[in-house]
This record gives structure tokens, C-alpha cells and sequence, in this order.
């Protein structure tokens, strides 16, 4: 991967949970006293000359009201502001069809998606009986992904592979049936987007379970192959944690918070979430 093109590669934050939240409601192990900072909600977007790849939508801003988060601007608003028209993206991977992934998918009109087929398949098949699963997704989102198999504009990956020159992605499962992560080349090494198959770093340095899962096994063996993956926590982007936000210069001046350049080293050390 070093000797490939490498890709600039930015952090976007759609949403934000300004305030602390219990720990019960982040980790399976969370005591009823202790609490954690609240999640940053991310997608991220690739650039290479003219190519664009963005990789999931995140929340829809009605979800996000409605769940009392706080709006930053949709995908194709902070898109803009680094200079992409989301109107011209041709590829956006989805790495799993949870809600906060999949919120904004009419803002790529010309788009291409792709999604794990043992993601679809969950989202569409017999995991869907079980409410437990069903509450991890929303109707919607299962209705505008077949919209767009039907209008031929959703194609499917299976298990791991390279989608692009520099962009790998690998089937992790665990937090989701289809949870997929990618291993992106950028001129300060491969960077491991982990998206929500690492929530944040605490995760992945202690295996500490995440409160939604589909399958506990795979999620901790999930954790062991970002690690793997990444190399080292420098290279490692969760898919929720506010360090991100914290850690990583601003692609341009004024979007501090908003969107993060990954493509340069996080500021050292980095503290505990």
C-alpha cells in the first residue's frame, strides 16, 4: 500500500452529543454511576485528484432533532465547504446500514453505493424478526436501500477486498452482521477507518464491549483485527470518538471540530476518552 497513490482522506462531523452520556449506554459493562463524554457523529470522504469516495451519510437531520442531538449541517452542506459538490459523487461505500450511517442518502443524486451483502441480507432477511436487531435500524433506511437496488444504484461486496487503488475494506461483523472497515492509503501511512466496528479508542484498548452488537464474538474479534489492521493507534479513526475532533487539525481554517484532516499525525499524546 505505501508505494500506491495515496489518498487524502477527512473526517466530517454531521452531529454531536455535546453533553456527557451514562456509560451503561456505550458499554455492555458500563456501571450505573459512571459516565463518558458524548459521541461525534462522523462520515468520511476520500479525495484523489478528481476522484471522490465517501464512506456512509450519517444521521438524517429529523433523527437527529428527534433525539435531541446537535445538527451541524448535512453531509453535502460540509461537503461544500472543502469543495465537493455532492451532487458530482459517483461512489459512496456504506460500511453498515445502522441509521447514523445512512441518513442522508438523497444527497448523492448521482451516486453509486455499496454495502456487504451479509448487510443487506440482515437488513432485509430473518435478523429483522428479532426486535433486539430490528431497534439497531429504521424502516426507512431498509426501504430507501431496496429503492435503490431497484433503480440498479446499490451494488454489494462480499467478505474483503480492494474497492480502489490504496482502498481496502474488510468484513468485520460483530457491532453489525455486515460491519465493514477500510484500510485507506494517505501520505502519512494506511489509515484504518474503523467506522463502528471501533466506536471509540477505549474500545479497541480494552476490549471493552460496545452496548449494540449483533454477534459479541465477532465484535471482540473485531477489535483484535483493527488493532492489527491499523498497526498502531495513530493510524486507528473510530467511528464516534470526540478525540477525533480533538486530535486532528481542521482541513481548512474555521472548520475546527467539523471537518478533520486524517491525513496529517494526531496531536500526541493521545489522552483517554
Amino acid at each position: 500500500m505505501d508505494q500506491q497513490r495515496p489518498w487524502d482522506a477527512y473526517a466530517i462531523c454531521t452531529v454531536t452529543q455535546p453533553e456527557d452520556r451514562p456509560a451503561a449506554l456505550t458499554y455492555l459493562d458500563g456501571r450505573p454511576d459512571e459516565t463518558c463524554p458524548g459521541l461525534d457523529y462522523f462520515f468520511w470522504v476520500l479525495v484523489r485528484g478528481d476522484e471522490v469516495i465517501v464512506v456512509d451519510t450519517s444521521f438524517s437531520e429529523a433523527v437527529c432533532r428527534k433525539i435531541g442531538r446537535q445538527w451541524n449541517g448535512s453531509p453535502a452542506q460540509l461537503l461544500a465547504r472543502i469543495g465537493i459538490d455532492a451532487g458530482q459523487v459517483r461512489q459512496v461505500l456504506l460500511t453498515h446500514a445502522h441509521p447514523d450511517h445512512v441518513g442522508n442518502l438523497h444527497d448523492f443524486p448521482n451516486a453509486t453505493f455499496w454495502i456487504q451483502k451479509a448487510e443487506m441480507a440482515s437488513l432485509t432477511g430473518a435478523d429483522m424478526s428479532h426486535g433486539f436487531f430490528r431497534h439497531a435500524y429504521a424502516r426507512e433506511d431498509a426501504l430507501a436501500l431496496v429503492g435503490l437496488l431497484y433503480d440498479d444504484r446499490l451494488r454489494f461486496l462480499d467478505g474483503d477486498g480492494t474497492f480502489a487503488e490504496g482502498v481496502d475494506y474488510a468484513l468485520v461483523g460483530g457491532h453489525a452482521r455486515g460491519q465493514m472497515v477500510l484500510r485507506v492509503a494517505t501520505r502519512r501511512g494506511p489509515v484504518l477507518l474503523a467506522s463502528d466496528a471501533v466506536h471509540l479508542y477505549e474500545e479497541a484498548r480494552s476490549e471493552r464491549p460496545f452496548f449494540v452488537f449483533q454477534n459479541m464474538e465477532e465484535m471482540l474479534d473485531g477489535y483484535r483485527t483493527c488493532r492489527r489492521l491499523a498497526g498502531e493507534e495513530r493510524f486507528l479513526i473510530p467511528g464516534h470518538d470526540k478525540l477525533v475532533s480533538r486530535l486532528y487539525p481542521p482541513a481548512r481554517p474555521g472548520l475546527e471540530g467539523l471537518v478533520m484532516d486524517l491525513t496529517k499525525h494526531p496531536a500526541e499524546p493521545q489522552p483517554a476518552s
